[in-house]
């Protein structure tokens, strides 16, 4: 990460509780906006979550009214509507942190609890699994500045909902209530606002049992399926599940069903 001004002590924690790391974005003064600092502190609780083995399964969520907020103004101001070269500097650390989530190993379960606007949302998008409460909303803002979606938008949004839907979202750039969101295949639950971080712990909690090997291996081929021909697919299918089958989780899922016991996975 290229140098810049820090202005909060904080703006991302990371809190690990047995195999289930939660990282918050912790800035609701400044509606948790995707600044520069956000870019560094969440790269670096990803990075820790990733080589931590203990960590089975990440819930990424965010305080205040608005879970995840749009761009900071210092980034729209000193690199967007700037010059190109600046404009591409920074997309450059944003578009590396979203393929971060993408290929990090362990699962990343986004829990929206409020509102989820512009970056925020696109970010909070390219989780593996979104959980909303159903106070949440997700809103693309971008048309209303003569911007596109940025932060991976339309990449996570048209895989989510298709083609028609996402660019009919992105040019309206309307609120998405929860329950819409829902229907259109942006979240897969929505909960009671009061028990959203509830549901996502006890969703994480049973994902996290599974075996490591597995998940990976569900993740990355669901991940890359856009880049995938039918022929390809096939053969990484096999080499996936022969891959498994060769794991000490595999060896492990056989013993304990003979052993009668629950299966203790290593990830290996």
């Amino acid at each position: 990460m290229y140098p810049y001004e820090k202005k909060f002590d904080h703006v991302v924690t990371f809190e690990k509780d047995g195999a289930i790391a939660t990282i918050t974005f912790d800035c609701p003064e400044n509606l948790n906006r995707f600044s520069e600092q956000v870019i560094d502190e969440f790269g670096a609780a990803l990075d820790r979550a990733h080589w931590d083995e203990d960590v089975r399964a990440i819930i990424l969520r965010g305080t205040g009214p608005v879970s995840f907020g749009p761009g900071d103004l210092d980034i729209i101001k000193t690199k967007l509507a700037k010059d190109l070269t600046s404009a591409r500097q920074v997309m450059f650390e944003i578009s590396n942190l979203i393929k971060k989530m993408y290929t990090i190993p362990t699962p990343i379960i986004g829990l929206a609890e409020g509102g989820c606007l512009g970056g925020g949302c696109n970010l909070l998008l390219s989780s593996d699994i979104v959980v909303a409460s159903d106070k949440a909303y997700f809103h693309e803002l971008f048309v209303d500045y003569a911007l596109t979606p940025d932060t991976g938008g339309l990449w996570a949004l048209q895989r989510l909902v298709g083609p028609m839907r996402a660019k009919a979202i992105c040019m309206l750039g309307d609120p998405v209530p929860a329950a819409a969101a829902a229907e259109l295949g942006m979240v897969y639950q929505v909960v009671p606002a009061e028990s959203a971080y509830a549901e996502a712990r006890a969703l994480a909690e049973r994902i996290a049992a599974k075996s490591p090997v597995g998940i990976n291996h569900i993740k990355q081929i669901s991940n890359r399926l856009p880049d995938y021909t039918m022929d390809t697919y096939f053969q990484i299918e096999g080499d996936y599940l022969a891959l498994g089958a060769l794991s000490a989780d595999f060896r492990e899922t056989n013993v304990a069903a003979a052993e009668k016991r629950p299966p203790v996975y290593t990830g290996r």
